[in-house]
């Protein structure tokens, strides 16, 4: 791999939000970086990274950023979690709120959905993205309401694209050219979160709850995945992940 100053990488632009590069997450990116690069489809191609809370997208990210970058190649990382209509903080009221009046199902219904999310934004910017524009206001969310803000980003020299999202492989964007699947249990993810801590009520049965249903979704959507990437750092096609996953779930 190719050496890379590990303080200095590319980071998501989500506000607040920092990355904690481990060995594994090296590993994993020098798997998946040699592939990827067969991959691009000039002059512009938007990869998204996609996974489980806490899998290790944003440090992924950054660092295949990095390696494109020490190739010559531009890259930006773009965090999707800037593009819910909510609030962090008000978005858990109404998760919560959805569940309260209509169960879980409901809550399916809810999660990673237009109402949830707003898709037509993300696919615009990645259209204007491939369309040239050199630069595009791409938006901030922090945690409190005062932290919400658009910033114009210059793409001038920028030929790769990494979106790194939970629901970077949903159905509901248009404009990824490369989906990787980096896959992890509801438990591993939950473990992710709690070493993070990032979060209040990491350990509540309803957050548990709304990583399963995530994790379902993901499940769903991976057919879709040019890579897919197991926990244990390899790369599998899908029918080698349905095989891992049924044998996981006994």
């Amino acid at each position: 791999m190719t050496a890379l100053d590990l303080t200095a990488l590319p980071h998501g632009d989500m506000p607040g939000d920092k990355i904690e590069i481990e060995e594994h997450h090296i590993e994993k990116a020098e798997k998946i970086y040699p592939v990827l690069k067969t991959m691009l489809t000039p002059p512009k191609t938007v990869v998204c990274v996609c996974g489980g809370s806490g899998v290790g997208k944003s440090e992924i990210a950054s660092l295949l950023a990095g390696l494109f970058r020490a190739d010559g190649v531009g890259a930006y990382v773009m965090s999707g979690d800037n593009y819910p209509h909510r609030i962090p903080v008000e978005n858990d009221a109404e998760r919560e709120r959805v569940y309260r009046e209509g169960g879980r199902e409901a809550l399916d219904g809810y999660l990673g959905s237009q109402k949830e999310i707003d898709f037509e934004l993300v696919s615009s910017i990645l259209a204007r993205f491939k369309a040239g524009e050199a630069k595009i206001p791409l938006k901030r969310m922090g945690r409190t309401p005062e932290e919400l803000w658009y910033d114009e980003v210059d793409f001038t020299g920028v030929s790769v694209l990494i979106l790194e999202w939970t629901h970077g492989n949903s159905d509901l964007i248009t404009g990824v050219d490369v989906p990787i699947l980096l896959n992890s249990t509801p438990a591993e993810t939950l473990e992710h979160r709690r070493r993070r801590a990032r979060d209040k009520g990491v350990d509540s049965p309803f957050t548990t709850m709304v990583l399963e249903l995530e994790q379902a979704k993901l499940h769903r959507q991976a057919h879709k995945a040019k890579i897919i990437v197991t926990k244990a750092g390899e790369i599998v096609s899908y029918g080698e992940y349905l095989r891992l996953m049924e044998a996981e779930n006994g």
